[in-house]
């Protein structure tokens, strides 16, 4: 049995107009805050990952500055990945998406043109979450949190809920079946995929 704790990363500078943005002035007092609360979790025992995009690494580590922690750097837990190039594109491509299905995603016109299997990814990030041994603290995104909360879920939604920034969900995983102890706190923000 292992604990898994899902960080979704503090508020980008730019979310909806940079491909990989770093933390706004906002996200760097919140990833400070967020030390507190880590903190009080780990045991010392966890391994740390983060996704390779700036704002995670950021995230991760101004929350765990002043601490001898190694953050491994695991692309698979990067943001669902975009069929478009052009970032005001990208963001109607966004809107449309976020409330489908993995079916209906897979199936959009957009998705379908760029050859990126949606259900691939998703089954890929769940694949890596069960492959970690031990408990584990990782700094991921909005949509890679969604796809495990739905994976534990049984649900086909894409957004199951909106974490909001440096929320923390906490996982527990036995013989393979991923269970919610507690999900991050919420917010209805503006979603910096």
């Amino acid at each position: 049995m292992s604990k898994f704790y899902l960080i979704r990363h503090a508020q980008a500078e730019d979310g909806w107009t940079s491909l990989d943005p770093g933390l706004s002035k906002t996200g760097k007092k919140q990833s400070k805050d967020l030390s507190k609360k880590i903190n009080r979790i780990i045991t010392g025992k966890e391994s740390f990952i983060s996704s390779p995009l700036k704002r995670c690494l950021e995230t991760a580590n101004i929350s765990l500055a002043g601490n001898d922690f190694n953050i491994e750097i695991d692309k698979t837990f990067a943001e669902l990945p975009s069929p478009i190039s052009d970032l005001n594109k990208r963001v109607v491509w966004l809107k449309r998406v976020l409330p489908l299905t993995w079916k209906e995603l897979e199936n959009d016109p957009v998705s379908v043109s760029s050859c990126i299997s949606y259900s691939s990814w998703r089954e890929d990030v769940i694949r890596s979450l069960l492959k970690l041994k031990g408990d584990s603290i990782i700094f991921s995104h909005y949509v890679v949190i969604n796809s495990i909360i739905g994976w534990a879920l049984n649900s086909n939604k894409v957004v199951n809920f909106n974490p909001a920034n440096c929320s923390i969900t906490e996982l527990e995983i036995n013989k393979g079946k991923i269970s919610i102890l507690s999900l991050g706190d919420e917010n209805l923000s503006k979603v910096n995929i």
